[in-house]
């Protein structure tokens, strides 16, 4: 385990963050700064009050003690450290997985050339990752990483457990409202936790070895944008040897609209959340579960359905419609 002074801590946050609006990422600069003597004390707590985390009156009081106590001390420590917590369960495997499915739409492109994308990522948007565009046409795309495997499928909703992937129901709702032709592409790959470990955490230099152990042992006002451009910054960095040391499965697609109309017909593929849920502090969705191999469509059909077509080829798919004699009981 790499353990670090906060010196190198530091060093190594200033080296691999320095854009980031971290609490802690300002407080390593204006440690670095209090040891040097390159700036005036006033100057350091105006640095400190201008990150929005700090008010003036405690930032003065708080430059004195840093060259003495160091900074790491004023990041508030995480109280959560499982997996629902840590980065490289949380979200190096959505990095990955989005980075895979970039390059099945940059070979789209090439093969049809009208067809472009926007990154709808940074937007604060929820519900969609990219946009397919061609004219006026828009698709909008959700990436999804089933990595874990749902043991008791067979059991509780009637799928084999390698032929199941969830999908949350509250946002396929949200979609359908918001997003209706919304897409979501999965990537079912219940190996790449146990990758990363084996062969993305080596590729770590010094500097990144130290912010990935902070990041893992502290928290504190938006680490969330510490954790985003450590983990993104890491996948573009070192992504030819991710390709090389990694699987790489297909995307099986399915649209919001499908996912409800499964629910509605079979809910039994939802099932409750068990009372061990309860008092764990890790959150729960409830999920959809759906058959990967009845019930999604591979992405090399899709693919090839635009290529040859158009995207209003999959957008007509999306909202196909049949009329169906249901009960509709006045008692």
């Amino acid at each position: 385990m790499t353990r670090y002074t906060d010196a190198e801590a530091a060093k190594a946050i200033i080296a691999v963050l320095p854009d980031s609006r971290w609490v802690g990422a300002g407080l390593a600069q204006a440690y670095l700064w209090a040891i040097s003597g390159d700036r005036a004390p006033e100057d350091i707590a105006r640095h400190l009050y201008e990150l929005n985390c700090y008010s003036l009156a405690k930032a003065k009081e708080l430059v004195p003690t840093l060259a003495k106590s160091g900074f790491l001390s004023h990041i508030k420590p995480r109280t959560k450290t499982g997996s629902a917590e840590n980065p490289i369960t949380k979200m190096f495997p959505a990095a990955i997985t989005e980075q895979r499915f970039l390059e099945q739409v940059d070979a789209l492109r090439a093969e049809r050339g009208t067809v472009d994308y926007e990154d709808d990522r940074e937007s604060g948007h929820t519900l969609v990752d990219f946009t397919l565009t061609e004219g006026d046409l828009r698709l909008p795309i959700n990436v999804k990483n089933a990595g874990t495997r749902f043991e008791s499928a067979k059991q509780l909703v009637g799928l084999e457990p390698d032929d199941c992937i969830p999908i949350p129901v509250y946002k396929a709702y949200d979609a359908i409202e918001k997003e209706p032709n919304l897409l979501y592409a999965v990537a079912v790959d219940y190996g790449l936790v146990d990758s990363i470990n084996a062969h993305l955490i080596p590729l770590f230099d010094k500097n990144e070895a130290i912010v990935w152990r902070i990041l893992n042992d502290y928290s504190g006002t938006r680490i969330r944008d510490a954790e985003d451009k450590f983990v993104y910054g890491i996948t573009t960095r070192h992504w030819d040897s991710i390709r090389e040391g990694f699987a790489d499965p297909e995307f099986r697609l399915i649209s919001a609209r499908k996912s409800i109309r499964i629910l509605q017909k079979q809910p039994k593929r939802t099932p409750g959340i068990g009372l061990r849920a309860w008092g764990t502090g890790a959150s729960a969705e409830v999920n959809v579960h759906i058959s990967i191999a009845e019930e999604t469509k591979p992405w090399r059909e899709v693919f090839d359905r635009i290529a040859q077509n158009s995207l209003g080829d999959i957008i007509e798919a999306i909202n196909r419609k049949k009329t169906e004699v249901v009960y509709d009981p006045e008692i």
